[in-house]
């Protein structure tokens, strides 16, 4: 199979994802068993803000990086030297307003020392982020999904030996997202050692970059907001131990995005390559109706046994949690719609297109957050993210089907041909890996 093909990265990007998927699991149950509900709230509750202000102050850069480098806008160099200026600027900025939120919320409840661990981490983030967009611009899913391999493997490896051997306890925990992201971020610049690099001020490539960036970011900062928030109100309205719960039960039901995350980065790659729009847009509804049987599958399972995976792998501290999936799942199915379509449109350099339904959503989880939350804790914290989630998924579906001129079972139900083109390519992979199977052999023999 053709290494550059869609069907290759998506095949390669989703092995990664599981496998990224499965560690993560492993750190997750590491992190929870380790630290407790309350130690795994604090984490989660310092890094809901570096979180989101990363995602806010990355200004899209990534993204824009990425489409440029595709459509060959700039030359490269003056795009990568433009790139370090820029993240020279948003890390000392964003550092600052990280360090500001955190003196002011949590001043006088957690260690200096630990905030000033993840205000480090912001940078080397950063980083991470532009260097990525370096990595799709260029196409070179390989190096992107190797670096998620890295990354688990190192925040299993590092959580093991501070918390689990040397008892550092949440310091630990912080100081292993510190870790992984510095090996992290050095591994992503070997990588792209090809590339000629520097640091120079060119106005009119940052203008460009951060106008057509800052149009990425918001959008997916809107996103970000709508299933981040909820963990703020949480913190605030209850306790520590309800935000452990609740993010135990949102990691586990959030597995199912691991399959829209892994496609996206194709279908975005690709959408800032495509040279003819209709191609993106046959790609996209393909896979989304191919995908469809399957998620309502997988989503069915992890509906049933979530008690059993919850106590299994956490113990029975997180019960709780069991039911947040299953409140939460049905929202979680709907928003892969338009986490995918999201990807595909904003490739093509239309990211505010979800911007509208974005926003009408996340008002919707932020006001029915701050009536349940009060009374119910996480269990109503689930509720108001499925439904806006919910309704996002089905706004957004009949939006990119009118704006592209398509019936809603063009995108959703899938056709004869949809099967007939899936079997033919597995059974020519299949019939591939025969022939190639039978050369060998043959090749043993003369040899003999």
């Amino acid at each position: 199979m053709n290494k550059k093909s869609t069907g290759f990265q998506i095949i390669t990007t989703l092995g990664t994802r599981f496998a990224v998927l499965f560690g993560a699991f492993f750190v997750s149950v590491l992190t929870a068993r380790l630290l407790g509900p309350e130690g795994k709230g604090i984490i989660t509750a310092l890094l809901v803000i570096p979180t989101l202000v990363v995602t806010i102050a990355d200004l899209g850069i990534r993204q824009s990086t990425a489409y440029f480098i595709g459509k060959q806008t700039y030359e490269l160099k003056a795009v990568t030297s433009s790139l370090n200026f820029i993240w020279l600027m948003s890390s000392i900025l964003c550092t600052l307003i990280v360090g500001l939120l955190y003196w002011l919320q949590y001043g006088d409840r957690y260690s200096w020392w630990l905030m000033g661990i993840m205000l480090l981490t912001i940078p080397v983030n950063l980083g991470i982020q532009y260097l990525r967009g370096v990595m799709q611009g260029k196409l070179k899913i390989g190096s992107i999904n190797f670096t998620e391999l890295l990354k688990t493997g190192l925040n299993f490896g590092i959580l093991l030996l501070l918390v689990g051997l040397w008892k550092w306890g949440v310091m630990g925990a912080a100081v292993t997202q510190l870790l992984m992201a510095v090996f992290t971020l050095l591994y992503s610049i070997r990588a792209l050692k090809e590339i000629p690099w520097g640091i120079h001020y060119n106005g009119p490539i940052i203008r460009s970059m951060v106008t057509r960036g800052f149009s990425f970011a918001l959008a997916l900062f809107v996103l970000q907001l709508n299933y981040r928030f909820d963990v703020l109100i949480l913190e605030a309205y209850t306790n520590v131990t309800e935000v452990g719960i609740y993010s135990v039960g949102t990691n586990i039901a959030e597995v199912i995005w691991q399959v829209p995350a892994a496609i996206g980065l194709i279908l975005f790659s690709k959408g800032a390559n495509a040279r003819r729009e209709q191609d993106s847009i046959d790609r996209t509804t393909r896979l989304i109706r191919l995908l469809v049987p399957v998620l309502i599958v997988c989503g069915g399972l992890f509906w049933l046994f979530a008690p059993v995976i919850i106590t299994t792998l956490y113990g029975t501290a997180f019960a709780p949690s069991a039911t947040v999936i299953r409140y939460i799942m049905p929202g979680i199915l709907c928003f892969v719609i338009v986490k995918l379509l999201h990807s595909e449109i904003s490739g093509r350099g239309y990211p505010l297109f979800s911007l509208n339904v974005s926003i009408v959503s996340l008002l919707i989880n932020v006001g029915m957050n701050l009536l349940l939350i009060p009374k119910y804790g996480a269990i109503g914290a689930s509720i108001s993210s499925a439904t806006s989630y919910t309704f996002a998924g089905l706004l957004f579906l009949i939006l990119y089907a009118r704006r592209e001129k398509l019936k809603l079972r063009h995108i959703l139900v899938l056709t004869r041909a949809d099967a007939a083109d899936l079997k033919q390519r597995v059974s020519g992979l299949l019939s591939r890996r025969r022939q190639k199977a039978k050369q060998r052999e043959v090749g043993g023999s003369s040899s003999a």
